[in-house]
């Protein structure tokens, strides 16, 4: 008698069950959709919009780093004395062949292979007939510039003094700078001519995007499509700005940028016909959704009560202990009632013990990144080494002007800002960590004079990769304290290569490394001992050892070792990557 009474109980409480989902849920709930799905329509077209916008930002941004990173790359034929050296000798000997040679074989090797660049011609002031340059395309490009875009440059250059300049004719886009003489006189004109296949490429990939249009400092490049069309809208001062203009289903995002040393000015129109097909597709969607929702719900309730509801609140309640700090905790991944949450209980679990990892490792690497400020200040500015820098720019003041006094300041400056590194980054490009090099090397050549020799084999297509911050400064100094110092003179030569998929970097000098020191640098990089027995250069080796080996694991890290000549080899293996961490 009790059994059939709890069974008919059950089934009693299932149907009054049933009743009131249809008669007092189900309904609100079609109501609900029906509200909601007017909602998504409104905030898909709104979403749409929003994802042009970023679309727009994103490839603006991208273009920006490359027109910087050209701009960067131009700045190394002032910076490099190849340029200057060659023309203050043919000033003394008049041998044109020589400079020729001298200056057509750096342009070449500087920017013939880089993909920004399709011509680098260097226009000389007095004789702008004889130009000298290295071209990816034809001469008749050459002879087209000539004939049509040297005369603007030769006026333009007047306005530019030490700044970038851009000018755009026949359709081609120019970038140039002039090259000064120790008397801020200027004497040529390096003009480099942009490939905008490779400048503008992120602009082209703006979703939706059918014309557009670049102005940098007025020069005009037109990115795709016909964008005379929309000409009329250039920005001028306006910040970033979506129009729509709903008469073609289409939209206008204009935007004006102050950069540095120049201005950048963007224009597009985009085509939202495919946002209009999107939302008749939601619309049927959300018809057969109603249609199909009616039977389903009973079993749909059941199921997510059972199967989906529990599950969730062992994950949240699972969650927000973690959220608490308690990081690394566990979750009964097999008791969840399914394969699936059991899945998602186990890649919790990883996660949680991945989270707890992480939270260590980015610990050590911060205690890593301000050792390495601490060893990089007291290294680079210590009162011996200021003390010699201080000398060096008051006998320069003295004895040659300004000119030398500007140069050292400025790599000083250079070398205090890539210590203090106020923006707080952990890597950066090794075009600036090169700078970063550049600034060091220039003082110290500027105590040892040509008894210093420094050679570079940098492969320019690796200037693009990320590296640690100051990860070849200690190097460096180290090479300079113990290789060059004892004897005041010597050779260092730099170098960075592709092996495999690693960024392969080498310090080697010419010193004398004898079998006691290389004991003592097995114990440095093994951790033996503590720090506090160590000077500041040893210290900066370890430092750059470690930081090596938590960026990129133990298979990188810092090797020292003696070479068949004799000469002592730093070297070091960086994972090859173009995004910043």
């Amino acid at each position: 008698m009790n059994w059939p009474k709890r069974k008919k109980s059950r089934t009693s409480l299932k149907q009054g069950m049933v009743g009131v989902i249809l008669l007092c849920w189900a309904l609100p709930l079609l109501l609900t959709l029906g509200i909601a799905g007017s909602f998504m329509l409104r905030n898909t077209t709104e979403r749409a919009y929003s994802d042009l916008r970023l679309s727009a930002e994103n490839a603006v941004t991208a273009t920006r780093r490359r027109i910087d990173s050209a701009i960067v790359s131009s700045r190394n034929a002032s910076y490099n004395p190849t340029i200057g050296d060659a023309w203050a000798a043919y000033k003394k000997d008049g041998n044109y062949l020589q400079m020729y040679t001298a200056i057509s074989s750096y342009l070449t090797n500087q920017y013939r292979y880089d993909e920004k660049f399709l011509n680098t011609i260097l226009t000389f002031v007095s004789d702008p007939d004889t130009p000298i340059y290295t071209s990816n395309t034809s001469y008749s490009v050459i002879r087209a510039y000539q004939n049509n875009v040297r005369d603007q440059v030769l006026a333009r250059s007047l306005e530019l003094g030490t700044g970038i300049g851009f000018l755009a004719e026949g359709g081609r886009l120019y970038m140039m700078r002039n090259m000064v003489d120790s008397n801020y006189r200027t004497y040529a004109v390096l003009v480099m001519e942009l490939d905008s296949s490779v400048l503008f490429e992120s602009m082209r990939n703006i979703i939706w995007c059918t014309d557009a249009a670049v102005w940098i400092d007025g020069a005009e490049a037109d990115i795709c499509g016909a964008p005379e069309k929309i000409a009329a809208q250039r920005p001028g001062s306006n910040p970033l700005l979506l129009q729509l203009t709903p008469e073609n289903a289409g939209a206008v995002v204009r935007g004006s940028e102050k950069m540095g040393g120049y201005t950048f000015e963007y224009l597009l129109q985009a085509d939202l016909e495919t946002l209009s097909g999107q939302l008749v597709t939601i619309k049927m969607v959300l018809t057969i959704a109603c249609l199909l929702l009616v039977p389903l719900i009973g079993a749909v309730i059941a199921f997510l009560y059972r199967k989906v509801n529990r599950p969730v609140d062992v994950l949240s309640q699972a969650a927000a202990k973690i959220e608490t700090g308690e990081f690394g905790l566990q979750v009964a991944a097999n008791d969840l009632g399914s394969a699936e949450f059991g899945y998602l209980g186990d890649s919790f679990n990883a996660m949680s013990d991945k989270l707890q990892n992480q939270f260590e490792r980015i610990y050590k690497e911060e205690l890593a990144l301000r050792d390495a400020r601490i060893m990089a200040l007291q290294s680079q500015i210590n009162p011996h080494f200021l003390n010699n820098t201080l000398e060096i720019i008051n006998w320069e003041a003295r004895l040659a002007g300004d000119i030398k006094v500007c140069q050292m300041l400025e790599s000083l400056s250079t070398m205090l800002s890539a210590a203090m590194d106020r923006k707080n980054r952990p890597l950066v490009h090794l075009s600036e960590e090169m700078m970063y090099v550049d600034a060091y090397l220039y003082i110290i050549r500027e105590r040892l004079g040509c008894r210093l020799e420094v050679k570079k084999e940098v492969d320019p297509a690796l200037l693009d990769c990320y590296v640690p911050r100051l990860v070849l400064q200690p190097i460096l100094e180290n090479a300079v304290e113990h290789g060059i110092t004892p004897t005041q003179q010597g050779t260092i030569t730099i170098r960075a290569y592709r092996l495999g998929n690693w960024l392969r970097l080498e310090v080697e000098n010419d010193g004398v490394t004898t079998y006691d020191d290389l004991m003592k640098i097995k114990a440095l990089l093994s951790d033996e001992g503590p720090d506090e027995q160590l000077g500041s250069t040893s210290l900066g080796i370890r430092n750059v050892h470690q930081r090596l080996r938590i960026l990129y694991g133990p298979e990188s890290g810092l090797a020292i070792s003696i070479t068949e000549k004799g000469c002592t080899l730093c070297r070091m293996n960086l994972e090859i990557t173009t995004d910043a961490q």
